[in-house]
């Protein structure tokens, strides 16, 4: 099953990046006049995304950066923070390969490709695709969740620097091992999943978040509601926290509650395809990919990417060979 697992955490969170792009930074309002009903599937991206212009089963630059260090990984077969900067900052100066990228990761790229650390110059980061990486670090290293948070900030920190990132990041990783380990019994021990997740925080804000979202889920709320008292943008205690709710209150209805991932636009418009990513990623490790059978295979680069897992996979665990 962990080889399922693997590939789950994959690549859900690519299928979710894929299939939220296309309504990334939309309205509810724009989104239903454009394609008269809440798409779902593939579809051609809306003319106001950053995605317009993409094929429908294209990912955006959010998958680009996971698969850069997955490449990093197989090759190195270790964590190598150098090499995986000298790969961003490759894909950085060939720019005909972005797709609408994250601008703090151009910014930070643009520094550190000339040698400059980009904290010197007062660049905070706070944007959840910084987070996304972290999925390559948790699947290393899931049988030591402890080690993996510190690799997990260490990549994420290359170019993504604040407190809210690390704890972020932490709490993204722990999750994720937590679901590769089989460490609770879901969906029945959910509330103790999130207890354990919010004992892990140490920043004031971030714990008044989880207490609202533990609150939301409690109150049995929509996705409306916890979109409107959670937020979802790009800011990563806006967008982690709404996919931390997603997941946990769909976790008998993967397919579901992705799709409610993926159109979680609001009234003014989401961070979807990033809110798609995490919570692809958190169904796929919990319950393997083939939870996405029928849907996923649809997604570009499926065969590549799942030779690529799977090597990892058996460069992780050579006693399943």
């Amino acid at each position: 099953m962990t080889q399922d697992k693997f590939l789950g955490a994959v690549l859900g969170g690519i299928l979710g990046d894929a299939l939220g792009k296309g309504v990334e930074e939309v309205s509810r309002e724009e989104v239903l006049k454009f394609y008269s009903k809440e798409p779902k599937g593939f579809y051609p991206p809306h003319p106001k995304s950053p995605a317009y212009g993409q094929l429908p089963e294209e990912y955006s630059g959010e998958s680009q950066i996971v698969l850069i260090l997955l490449d990093s990984l197989l090759e190195r077969k270790r964590l190598d923070p150098y090499d995986f900067l000298n790969r961003l900052i490759d894909w950085y100066e060939r720019e005909e390969t972005h797709r609408s990228p994250d601008p703090i990761l151009l910014t930070s790229l643009s520094y550190l490709s000339v040698g400059l650390d980009p904290s010197r110059f007062g660049i905070r980061a706070y944007s959840v695709e910084g987070i996304l990486r972290s999925v390559m670090v948790s699947l290393f290293h899931f049988k030591e969740p402890e080690v993996a948070v510190e690799g997990a900030k260490l990549m994420v920190g290359l170019t993504h620097r604040s407190r809210e990132m690390e704890e972020a990041t932490k709490i993204y990783t722990l999750l994720l091992c937590s679901l590769l380990n089989e460490d609770f019994d879901l969906p029945k021990e959910r509330q103790e999943l999130l207890k354990y997740l919010k004992s892990n925080l140490e920043l004031g804000e971030s714990k008044k978040i989880f207490e609202n979202l533990e609150k939301l889920l409690k109150e049995g709320a929509s996705l409306e509601e916890a979109t409107r008292n959670l937020g979802n943008g790009t800011y990563v205690f806006q967008s982690l926290p709404l996919s931390l709710f997603i997941f946990l209150k769909n976790l008998e209805r993967p397919r579901e509650g992705l799709n409610l991932a993926v159109n979680s636009y609001g009234q003014v418009g989401g961070d979807t395809d990033s809110i798609g990513f995490l919570v692809g990623s958190m169904f796929g490790s919990l319950y393997g990919f083939k939870v996405f059978k029928g849907l996923v295979e649809k997604v570009e680069d499926y065969q590549i990417v799942k030779e690529k897992v799977k090597k990892l996979h058996s460069l992780v665990c050579p006693e399943s060979f």
